[in-house]
């Protein structure tokens, strides 16, 4: 060991804000000078400081270098224990060491608050008591804030949309405030109330933080307004029941310009009426309804430039129209329907992972897409590559659509397999018959591509083996053999080789002895022909024989015709 190294305490704690050194020992326990580099791993660059980051040890001199620790005073500087590693490595040998150790980073706490508006009311008519409290926490610990409000008098009731908030280091909650009065009298001045809201730390109850604001309670009524208000209200009833009113109606139609078989919506307001009517300058009436006011949806199917509308309302034999409304109509455009000319892909059959190019070609279309992934293909170009996802037949449809939203369909099927990369280049037996007094045989093989080879023997054990090589099996009968091999996939091909026995032949049975049937003779061939022939005997003419001939066991006795 050319050098030791060790740190003079294992656990710097350190408040954010503040610098804390600590001291790295290294003895040179070689019999040489030695010149050594100190780098800090693990401590954000920003936080850490190595003023001498090489230095010289003597001959088996213990030195000491000093590093030093400030991470800022921010919230970004969480509280909590970071580790961190010393690297101390020799610029002679080479050789290096590490130490490890933790930097203790203490939790400082601040909270902050603010509530908008600072001045809010409340009055018969408005109001304006709903406040936002922003909630900052400017410390590097999470803290969960109890809100609470308070006033001196007592006047007000508080309302949070949370009362307790978490907050970590660094963040800023909204949380609305609303504040009432807890009384309202009916005639009564109006008056101001002062009131605070505070937030304190549940975990540490010492960490507050706190705003101020105001709400202006206005009052009701005094007698002086009431009385005013109640004469107004009389002379405008008498007012208003003197005066009769005519209905008046006014109409809009939006858009002003439709495609023929689009819609348009009708808008209506009336007054001092109590039906409306709705109807086209062709006489066809759209509307009639007691509502004064709404709104009507209505079809353009009109074969005319233009349709014109106007509402009518009516009380009590009064009636009042509003201006004309024209709306122009265009005819709709002809679109051609969609076509998909050509579909296919360049090939049917494919090996999954690999892709295949789909070639096409549309008419009139804007939009298509391919099921079932829906994929969008662009009817600009004339290919798209595919990559299937899954093995088996995937039927895909390509669904084609012009500017009007017609469509049409069209389908094709690929076929997606999943073969080994494994391949057997040889399995193959030393004999295809074996003699049975040879009792075995010897396989050989060789593949490639494969992470694992068995062989399984008729019905037996499957047997694993390497990559090439022979194997003897003993064998007593027709026995067919199996290699399989595997890829690293896990995927598998195989082949069979078949090897049969030959058993011995037994030895033909003896020749029986011949035997004597009454003046026969031997088993021969007795060839006959045609023609007509004498007794040996009597010396009498036979019968006529023809030409054939027999083969078998002739006896001794001649028979003829006399």
């Amino acid at each position: 060991m050319s050098f030791s190294l060790h740190l003079t305490q294992d656990l710097v704690p350190v408040e954010p804000g503040t610098t804390v050194p600590l001291s790295v020992a290294v003895v040179n326990r070689t019999a040489e000078q030695d010149r050594y580099e100190v780098e800090v791993e693990g401590i954000d660059p920003e936080w850490k400081a190595v003023p001498v980051p090489v230095f010289t040890a003597d001959a088996g001199e213990t030195h000491t270098e000093k590093l030093f620790f400030r991470p800022p005073r921010a919230s970004e500087s969480l509280a909590g224990n970071y580790p961190f590693v010393v690297r101390v490595r020799s610029l002679v040998s080479g050789d290096q060491r590490t130490v490890q150790g933790v930097l203790q980073v203490r939790p400082f706490h601040h909270l902050s608050m603010e509530i908008n508006p600072k001045k809010g009311y409340i009055s018969p008519t408005s109001k304006q008591n709903g406040f936002d409290l922003a909630l900052m926490n400017l410390g590097n610990a999470e803290h969960t804030v109890q809100l609470q409000g308070n006033d001196p008098e007592d006047a007000c009731a508080f309302d949070f949309e949370h009362e307790q908030v978490t907050i970590g280091p660094g963040q800023q909650r909204e949380i609305e405030v609303v504040a009432n009065p807890t009384s309202n009298p009916i005639f009564s001045s109006g008056r101001l109330i002062g009131f605070s809201i505070t937030g304190r730390s549940v975990e540490h109850p010492s960490v507050v933080a706190s705003s101020q604001a105001q709400l202006e309670q206005r009052s009701w009524l005094s007698p002086t307004s009431l009385g005013a208000i109640l004469l107004v209200l009389i002379v405008f009833a008498l007012w208003l029941l003197n005066i009769p009113k005519p209905p008046t109606v006014a109409l809009t139609v939006d858009p002003s310009e439709v495609t023929q078989g689009e819609t348009v919506t009708l808008r209506w307001e009336a007054r001092d009426a109590s039906q409306v009517l709705i109807v086209t300058s062709d006489g066809q009436t759209v509307l009639e309804t007691p509502y004064p006011s709404g709104t009507k949806t209505y079809r353009v199917s009109q074969n005319s430039p233009t349709v014109v509308f106007r509402a009518i309302a009516s009380r009590e034999g009064r009636k009042a129209e509003s201006p004309e409304q024209s709306v122009t109509i265009l005819k709709p455009e002809v679109v051609p329907p969609p076509a998909i000319q050509s579909l296919s892909p360049d090939k049917p059959r494919i090996k999954l992972g690999e892709s295949f190019i789909l070639s096409y070609r549309f008419l009139n279309v804007v939009k298509a897409t391919l099921g079932p992934s829906g994929e969008a293909l662009d009817p600009n170009l004339s290919s798209r590559e595919i990559r299937p996802s899954r093995t088996g037949s995937i039927d895909y449809e390509v669904v084609a659509e012009n500017k009007a939203g017609q469509t049409v369909k069209k389908r094709f099927r690929i076929s997606v397999y999943d073969e080994s990369d494994a391949a057997i280049l040889d399995f193959s037996p030393s004999a295809a018959s074996i003699p049975l007094e040879q009792g075995k045989v010897t396989l050989s093989w060789q593949v490639t591509n494969a992470v694992r080879v068995e062989i399984k023997p008729g019905s037996g054990a499957v047997l694993p083996v390497a990559l090439q090589g022979t194997i003897e099996f003993p064998i007593t009968a027709k026995t067919t053999y199996t290699l399989i091999a595997y890829d690293a996939k896990g995927r598998r091909t195989s082949r069979n080789t078949t090897v049969s026995v030959v058993k011995p032949t037994p030895p033909p049975p003896p020749d029986p002895e011949p035997t004597d049937g009454g003046g026969g003779l031997p088993p021969s061939t007795i060839t006959t022909g045609g023609g007509t022939g004498t007794n040996a005997t009597t010396g009498e003419t036979t019968g006529t024989t023809t030409g054939t001939t027999t083969t078998g066991t002739t006896t001794g006795t001649t028979t003829g015709t006399r």
